[in-house]
């Protein structure tokens, strides 16, 4: 996805560049009007792309923070069930089920069944 939103941004840029500067070379103008048309176009575009540009740094440091408290988050909830799992196993708490005497108990069901 990253890689289509360059994508589209420098198509996006080349196009208007494109179109300006087509527009302005088939415009019925003379050179010093022209000259001065691909300059105020050139700006325009420069101040768009900075526009941009800041729109995207922007961007990129609120999911940046975003990612970073995500982040946070699952550490700390992976250190809470450490210490869950570390204190289970200090108590003796386990989550398998233990099975004891289990012959004894086939051997009751055996004679109570008779």
């Amino acid at each position: 996805m990253k890689e289509n939103c360059k994508s589209f941004i420098r198509g996006a840029l080349v196009g208007s560049i494109a179109g300006s500067v087509a527009a302005l070379l088939f415009a019925p103008k003379s050179g010093r009007e022209l000259r001065q048309d691909i300059t105020d176009q050139a700006r325009h575009v420069s101040d768009k792309g900075q526009e941009l540009a800041g729109k995207i740094s922007d961007t990129s440091i609120e999911y940046t923070d975003k990612i970073k408290e995500t982040a946070s988050a699952v550490i700390h909830e992976l250190g809470q069930w450490r210490k869950k799992s570390d204190i289970a196993s200090k108590v003796g708490i386990s989550s398998v089920p233990v099975q004891e005497n289990t012959e004894e108990d086939a051997l009751k069901l055996s004679v109570y069944r008779r």
